[in-house]
Parts: C-alpha cells; structure tokens; sequence
C-alpha cells in the first residue's frame, strides 16, 4: 500500500468514527439509560445538544489551528481527543456527567470535517471520488452507529459502547502516530 494510499485509509476511518461516536449516546439513552437512570429518553436526549452544538461551532477554530499549525497534527488530536473523550464518558454516572462527555465528543468530533476533508483533497486535481469515498466512510458510521451499540450493549454493558470505540480510536492514533514519523 502506497503512503497516498494508507493516508487516506487513516482519513476514512477517521470520518467513520466521527459519526459514530456522535451517535453512540442516541442507542445508550434508547436502550439502557432509560431503565437505568429512571428517565424518559425525551429527558435524556437534551444532554447530547450541547456535543452537537460543539460538533459545529468548533469546526471553524479546528480550521483555523490546522491551517495555522499542523493538518497531520490536528488529525493527530481528533484521533486521540474523540477517544478520551469516549472513555470519559463511559464513566458518566449523572446525566450532567453524561453531558459533559458528549460535549467533549462533540468538541473533538468537530476537528474531523475542516481537516480531514481538506487533507482528502489536498493536492488532487481530480476530488469527486475521493471525497465520495470518504463520505462512504462518513455514511458507514452513521448507518452502523445504532447497530454497533446495540450489540456492545447486548455482549457487555452501555459502558462499553463508549470505550470499545475510544480504546479502538486511541489505537488507531497511535499507529497514525508511528505512520507519521515513518
């Protein structure tokens, strides 16, 4: 596999674990938290808006500091972020706590689509099927969002649902890591 190649392999993955971790807490709320924390899933949902407000108001600092800094950099600290951000908030115990997790997600959520899709694009002349795959990628997380954490919820816990992907997203940082100062 070309360095092109394996780039854009890390660019893809990184939209599909985008989308996934900002729907992640939807399944949780529907399938577990209801019972669990004694709440409706209409109490519940109110605690993602502040991630999703995040998602798309921090994309235009995420631009602005990669564009300044470091695009590889940036990717770098979604890669990691997301995934702290996950494992914090499976230890969400309150809804406020859940909250704050979800803001975070959103927060690192919000550096995949000013860097990730500039650096898909960067130096093509022709963009149309990269940027279509990628939003393959984009697509494949949210259509699997609810289906793989249904089966988390289902093997394991609605913990779990937050620290498989984030362990999964660390993991894939660190070899983007070790990928970049190859």
């Amino acid at each position: 596999m070309s360095r092109q190649q394996l780039d854009f392999l890390f660019l893809n993955v990184g939209h599909f674990l985008d989308h996934l971790f900002m729907l992640v807490f939807a399944t949780v709320a529907a399938l577990k938290l209801t019972n669990e924390w004694g709440m409706s899933y209409a109490e519940l949902i109110p605690y993602a808006t502040p991630g999703f407000i995040a998602f798309g108001l921090c994309a235009l600092p995420a631009g602005w500091i990669a564009d300044k800094w470091s695009r590889e950099g940036m990717m770098t600290v979604f890669f990691f972020g997301i995934g702290v951000a996950s494992l914090l908030t499976a230890m969400a115990s309150t809804p406020m706590e859940i909250g704050a997790g979800l803001f975070l997600i959103g927060v690192f959520g919000a550096i995949y689509h000013p860097v990730g899709l500039a650096m898909v694009v960067q130096g093509r002349t022709r963009t149309g099927i990269p940027l279509a795959i990628n939003g393959i990628f984009g697509n494949m997380g949210v259509a699997s969002a609810a289906l793989l954490t249904g089966f988390m919820i289902d093997s394991s816990s609605w913990e779990s649902a937050f620290v498989i992907p984030g362990l999964m997203s660390i993991a894939i940082g660190a070899a983007y890591v070790v990928y970049l100062i190859s």
